[in-house]
């Protein structure tokens, strides 16, 4: 049977195909531990729970964030927030930059610039977060719908290798098109694994996302002096 080979090849059943697109682990802990998750486990394939958004009290103990637009109004927090969260800048030099733009500040605004400063970063981190998490929904919508798509088409194909093996004098050439269909097949199938290997990948971003943003606070942080 086809479904035989292709459960040798690849060490799982059709059904083995649909569940590996719509499971979802035990959940564990990230900076919101304690948030209620929204998506249904079917929805989100991640390892850790769904948080859609960072509250400020996940990753700050500074003073309450009570203005979370009035940064876009100042150039230089514009331009720090967006160079402090990206990944790709070592935290030494975003503690160096930090010092920098706090050592510059009036001392009677001092602590006020660098809360602002914080919320800039946090309202990033979170449109940041959002475009990954949409990104990694929309990519496990299409590994579901494409082992519904393989699920079917090893049905169909079960009935003809069936056929084939009951029928000794069937006609020479059907069994190589039935071979080119179950290579299609597996070709389909091994395809769906190595797609389904890259959510765990993917998966990652967003905690590499919430571990920056607690990074990022906490050099804020150290640069207040109340």
């Amino acid at each position: 049977m086809i479904t035989s080979s292709v459960s040798r090849l690849f060490g799982w059943t059709i059904s083995g195909i649909a569940a590996m697109a719509t499971i979802a682990l035990i959940a564990t802990p990230t900076f919101a531990e304690d948030a209620k998750p929204e998506a249904k486990k079917d929805e989100w394939p991640c390892i850790y729970r769904k948080v859609p958004e960072l509250s400020a009290a996940m990753i700050w103990d500074g003073p309450q964030i009570t203005d979370t637009t009035s940064w876009h109004k100042d150039d230089a927090i514009r331009k720090l927030s967006r160079y402090v969260i990206s990944r790709r800048v070592k935290m030494d030099d975003v503690e160096a930059a930090i010092k920098k733009y706090a050592a510059g500040l009036p001392a009677d605004q001092h602590d006020a610039k660098l809360t602002e400063l914080f919320s800039a970063v946090l309202t990033r981190t979170n449109e940041d977060r959002k475009t990954v998490m949409k990104g990694i929904e929309k990519f496990h919508e299409r590994q579901v719908e494409r082992s519904k798509a393989i699920e079917k088409e090893a049905l169909e194909l079960q009935p003809q290798e069936q056929a084939e093996a009951e029928d000794p004098t069937a006609e020479a050439g059907v069994a190589g098109k039935e071979s080119d269909a179950e290579e299609k097949y597996k070709w389909e199938v091994r395809a769906f694994q190595e797609k389904q290997a890259n959510i765990p990948i993917a998966c990652e971003i967003p905690q590499l996302i919430d571990e920056r943003a607690g990074d990022v606070a906490r050099a804020i942080r150290a640069e207040m002096k109340s």
